[in-house]
């Protein structure tokens, strides 16, 4: 069976070459490698087609590896088919993947239908490649087989994943670009200076229209004097949690999105905007200043006439959630010129600087949705259920396995989140009867300054009894549905926490005031029935770790403790082994997955 790895080596870093190119925009250059990768897949198959092969078969310890292997090759076909049937359908597009930019503040509508049904397709056969490996034999197969399956089952897995979100994605955007007639959406923007669950604080808001792939964004607006006469018997809260956990904060424009799902805080907000003003939205649409900069590092810097500057994706986040509030003292002036920012770089990223390079104008967009920068609403049930499998909606989710949230909500009426930190370390210990102990452990530092910015910035505000540079923060830890609070730490002292529910997650709610320079140390134990299941002898540990978009990215270190009686099989990537564990750090971002597969004696 030897005389495979040549094949199978050449067909992976074939499959990587194309991947790279799919990313850089290079089509010619995708194709041609996916094509090679197809058939070094297919020359690695008819290398076990030979008679010591099939003697090898009837040998009990050894005779299921061809059938490993041969699965892995069937299953590169499938993905190095998916991605030469991506790269085909979009060459096959007038003007290649430029055909997809926005161009003269339009997003063209038939380019996306015509993309949409080849990357389904794609999708599927991806799917197909994803089963074929999960049901490959494992056991009575060596390790030098085993570990590059595992890892291969990841890797079709994320492939199969990224298309179904990209079909999705082409599927429900004509609809919700107004190719069955105008739709018009509230356009909120966030600032994460002043965080709440789904990012910020909503200051400014203006109404998009779009008709036919034509987009048009009315003036910003300030939205107190709005909304400020609305009181809580004109709306109705949007569910149940949001009225047990936020009260009758449905009606206060300032506090609409303190819940971090997304879909929720939307059907809030869809109703406050229709009492306060008698008129309906189609959806409703949050970016913050993350999302301005990743659009502007795709198209350019672009100048902002009301402020006298140019702003870049170096700038962008710095001036609109700081430095503007030195600048323009008056609010009403500020929240006008920031609005005029947010317009600014739209009109320069959909008028021309998408078309200029589509393939980075398409890595924006697609990674301001995915990191929580860019949120998306439809009240159209068909288009949200489209936003939520492309991975465009925000929702708190419900995966298998472990889970993790850390979110946090602003309680001192101030920017002052534009300085803060958080980290968190979670230590998982899986215990034989398919549970876990997890202890996290929650950092936040607070590096505002005491003096030197307005009061706006750095407080106190009028209403809240805090210093100069105090960070007021309601911190709200979720784990999985089937976990069990057990105790909750502040700075090492026992504390009684607000303990409820939010979409079947249990949420532990915890007040903290941070001075300025200081910190704060949030610990807390729980246990997760069903953390990890087994499948064919093999175990898989899943976590996922649901982020809240922050200036300051928070950081994770996670570390997995598996039984002593287990054989480690495969990690997710960038895990590490450690002692006796698994331990991945860094930034997680808005929604990442992390997995650990092992077998027990």
């Amino acid at each position: 069976m030897l005389p495979t790895r040549g094949p199978l080596a050449e067909a992976r870093s074939a499959m990587l070459q194309g991947r790279d190119a799919v990313t850089a925009g290079d089509l010619p250059t995708a194709g041609d490698a996916f094509a090679r990768a197809e058939a070094s897949f297919e020359d690695a198959r008819g290398t076990l087609d030979n008679p010591l092969t099939r003697l090898a078969s009837w040998l009990p310890l050894v005779g299921r590896t061809p059938d490993a292997i041969r699965s892995a090759a069937e299953a590169g076909q499938l993905v190095a088919r998916a991605g030469r049937q991506v790269t085909t359908a979009a060459e096959d597009l007038p003007g290649g993947l430029g055909a997809l930019a926005p161009r003269e503040g339009r997003i063209p509508i038939e380019p996306l239908r015509a993309i949409a049904t080849p990357l389904a397709r794609a999708a599927a056969t991806a799917a197909r490649a994803e089963e074929i490996l999960q049901e490959a034999p494992r056991s009575l197969v060596p390790g030098i087989v085993t570990e590059p399956l595992e890892t291969f089952t990841i890797e079709a897995a994320q492939a199969r994943r990224a298309l179904h979100a990209a079909a999705a994605t082409t599927r429900v955007l004509p609809a919700f670009l107004g190719a069955d007639g105008p739709r018009s959406y509230f356009l909120g923007a966030q600032n994460p200076a002043e965080l709440r669950g789904t990012g910020g604080l909503i200051g400014a808001f203006a109404i998009l229209t779009v008709d036919d792939g034509l987009i048009e964004i009315g003036p910003f607006r300030d939205v107190l004097p709005v909304f400020r006469d609305v009181v809580p018997t004109q709306v109705q809260p949007p569910s149940e949690d949001y009225e047990t956990l936020y009260g009758l904060n449905y009606a206060n424009i300032a506090n609409v999105n303190m819940t971090p799902d997304f879909p929720t805080a939307a059907r809030a907000v869809e109703t406050l905007y229709q009492a306060a003003t008698g008129n309906t939205v189609d959806g409703t649409m949050l970016a913050d200043p993350q999302a301005l900069a990743l659009l502007l590092e795709a198209a350019g810097p672009t100048e902002v006439p009301a402020t006298g500057t140019t702003v870049d994706a170096g700038s962008v986040v710095n001036f609109v959630a700081n430095e503007a509030y030195s600048r323009f003292p008056d609010a009403a002036t500020r929240k006008r010129i920031l609005g005029d920012v947010a317009a600014e770089v739209l009109g320069h990223f959909l008028g021309t600087g998408a078309a200029a390079d589509p393939a980075a104008a398409g890595r924006a967009v697609v990674e301001a949705a995915a990191d929580g920068h860019l949120l998306l609403h439809a009240t159209d049930p068909a288009v949200q259920r489209g936003l939520e499998a492309a991975g465009m909606a925000g929702a708190l989710t419900d995966p298998p396995g472990d889970f993790l949230a850390v979110m946090a909500n602003n309680a001192g009426g101030n920017k002052i989140d534009f300085y803060a930190a958080r980290t968190l370390r979670y230590d998982v210990a899986l215990l034989g009867d398919g549970s876990a102990a997890g202890r996290l452990e929650v950092t936040i530092r607070n590096e505002a300054p005491r003096s030197g910015q307005p009061e706006y910035v750095i407080g106190p505000h009028p209403f809240v009894d805090a210093e100069p540079g105090e960070n007021i923060t309601n911190v709200q830890t979720y784990c999985a549905t089937t976990c069990q609070f057990e105790r909750a730490r502040v700075d090492g002292s026992s504390v009684a926490v607000s303990r409820r529910t939010e979409l079947g997650h249990p949420v532990m709610i915890t007040g903290s005031g941070i001075p300025s320079g200081g910190s704060a140390r949030l610990e807390y134990g729980w246990t997760t029935k069903d953390a990890w299941t087994e499948d064919g002898g093999l175990v898989v540990y899943r976590l996922t770790v649901q982020g809240q978009p922050t200036i300051v990215p928070t950081r994770l270190r996670l570390s997995v403790a598996i039984p002593e009686n287990g054989r480690l099989v495969r990690t997710s990537d960038e895990m590490q082994v450690v002692g006796d564990r698994v331990v991945w750090q860094g930034e997680p971002g808005d929604l990442a997955t992390f997995e650990v597969a092992f077998t027990q004696a």
